[in-house]
């Protein structure tokens, strides 16, 4: 049984690098669409939701991007809610899919970046305040799929590498 301090401790340490992934990730424009991103801080919550629980995945998520709304000076602005919002659409859906126990981390991954999508669109709407973002959608659909299945990927192989070493620690 871990300590509960170990925990938040290791929680913490999540969250500081989901926080780095986030901001690197801003910097460094890799999709050429303007605001797509593939979404590498979601390994994160992937690995938290599949170790620990819902909870814990959604408190990192909703920390991450207060924290780095906070450091980018975009606390409050429109890239912010639109961040926030396809961030509690994602962690949702993923929470919702795992919890079916059908799809395995890939596919949680995958229909995370599809309900981030919807999410930002959503948000859009009432930021720009016009549905005229909608129009975005297919790209975003497009360019979503293939980042989630990336990202659980790569989320995949950390939890494996994860598993692994608790098992060895345990024998």
């Amino acid at each position: 049984m871990m300590s509960r301090t170990r925990k938040m401790t290791l929680l913490a340490n999540f969250l500081a690098i989901a926080i780095v992934l986030n901001i690197i990730e801003a910097a460094i424009p890799i999709i050429p669409v303007p605001g797509a991103k593939l979404g590498f801080a979601n390994i994160i919550t992937l690995i938290i939701l599949y170790v620990y629980s819902f909870r814990d995945s959604a408190i990192v998520t909703l920390l991450r991007v207060l924290l780095v709304g906070i450091l980018s000076g975009k606390l409050l602005g429109p890239t912010f809610y639109m961040s926030l919002s396809g961030a509690v659409f994602a962690t949702l859906a993923m929470g919702f899919f795992k919890r079916l126990n059908f799809f395995g981390m890939i596919g949680v991954s995958t229909l995370g970046s599809v309900f981030h999508a919807f999410g930002q669109i959503l948000a859009g709407i009432f930021v720009i305040g016009s549905v005229a973002v909608v129009a975005y959608l297919p790209i975003m659909l497009f360019l979503s799929i293939p980042a989630g299945a990336l990202t659980g990927i790569i989320a995949q192989r950390f939890y494996t590498i994860w598993q692994s070493w608790h098992n060895l620690k345990e024998t």
